[in-house]
């Protein structure tokens, strides 16, 4: 099996950076670089795994999460929902299960109305600002999409606050995004 390793930015990859493609932050430029990578890879066979980190109101900071459902939205014409695939995976490795919310800016206080903000949270419980654009992507080429995601805020904190968090939360990741690879066999392209 084959996978191509995404994320938004290097601190999300941690010591798997090199082996990474990095769409960068935002549902635009997750989209460019989707779209350039699938370009370059037409005809081969592999699943694409995005990795990274969200905030979170139903999860403590930490808590590495598998994505069962993604609700794009930013705008009232362009809310709907996405389901992506699932590697099985041991009962060792399973984590829970999220929906997650993939807006077009940082989920905190200061930037959505308190109303705004508890119908985001009714919606799901997990928001990033990529993933519906990589899964939109992915599956209009029919590449099978997988999402694991830790938690590193609980939509309390500022941007920097996070810049600050996501380099020790990325070791964690790595020792479970390791563990899945070698469960699957997976060869990293």
């Amino acid at each position: 099996m084959k996978i191509a390793l995404f994320s938004a930015v290097a601190e999300e990859a941690g010591a798997w950076a090199p082996r990474f493609h990095f769409t960068g932050i935002g549902r635009e430029n997750a989209t460019r670089s989707m779209l350039d990578f699938v370009t370059h890879h037409q005809g081969e066979d592999y699943t694409i795994v995005n990795v990274g980190t969200v905030g979170s109101h139903a999860f403590p900071v930490g808590t590495i999460l598998s994505i069962d459902e993604i609700v794009s939205a930013g705008s009232p014409f362009n809310d709907f929902r996405m389901q992506p695939t699932h590697f099985q995976l041991p009962p060792a490795l399973d984590v829970p299960h999220a929906t997650l919310y993939s807006s077009d800016s940082f989920v905190a206080p200061e930037v959505y109305t308190e109303d705004h903000l508890a119908l985001m949270k009714r919606q799901a419980q997990c928001f990033d600002m990529e993933s519906s654009a990589a899964f939109s992507v992915a599956t209009s080429f029919g590449i099978p999409y997988v999402s694991f995601k830790i938690v590193s805020d609980n939509l309390d904190v500022t941007i920097d606050i996070w810049r600050e968090r996501v380099v020790e939360l990325s070791k964690k990741m790595d020792g479970y995004l390791k563990k899945v690879l070698e469960n699957l066999n997976a060869e990293v392209i």
